[in-house]
């Protein structure tokens, strides 16, 4: 099984780099893309908050569906800030035959050159093929453009920015 996670400390079951586990949005809501969680008003933390914990969720739902492409664009750059082509995103999880992810209190909203960002703790338990389980602890990072001109819809949408993620010993 593979966590992809911004740290190497975990075993070669955690993939290496900034690999997500689960989550985030696009403009429109497919096969191929993550779904959306509703309108983001930057103006409300509490509704920010539980808009980037969703994103989690349906991260962690599209993997355990298999629909790994969905996970992959939950990723900031349409799933390069995961540092993985999808290919070997996708291979990642390949011996996961279950996932279930606990997301723990979200830290403060921080503001920066006209983003947001947010810092979400999870606790990952998945099981691989051979029935072995393995739990994963750590953080992601998430990431949205404010409501500035120029700015697109999909990028007022929380991304994972980053992943710190490592496996229990």
């Amino acid at each position: 099984m593979s966590i992809t996670a911004c740290n190497n400390s975990a075993t070669s079951q955690l993939a290496s780099g900034n690999r997500p586990t689960l989550a985030n949005l696009s403009d429109t809501s497919n096969s191929s893309s993550p779904p959306t969680s509703g309108t983001q008003n930057p103006d409300n933390s509490q509704s920010q908050e539980q808009l980037a914990v969703q994103l989690i969720h349906d991260y962690y739902d599209a993997i355990a569906r298999l629909d790994y492409k969905q996970a992959y664009l939950a990723w900031d750059g349409d799933g390069t800030a995961s540092k993985q082509s999808f290919e070997e995103f996708q291979q990642s999880f390949a011996n996961i035959v279950s996932i279930v992810e606990e997301v723990g209190k979200p830290g403060s909203l921080e503001g920066a050159a006209g983003s947001l960002y947010i810092e979400i703790p999870v606790t990952v338990t998945a099981v691989n093929s051979n029935g072995t389980p393995q739990r994963f602890r750590g953080s992601y990072k998430l990431r949205r453009v404010n409501n500035v001109p120029g700015s697109t819809p999909k990028q007022r949408r929380w991304h994972i920015y980053s992943a710190n993620i490592s496996l229990e010993q």
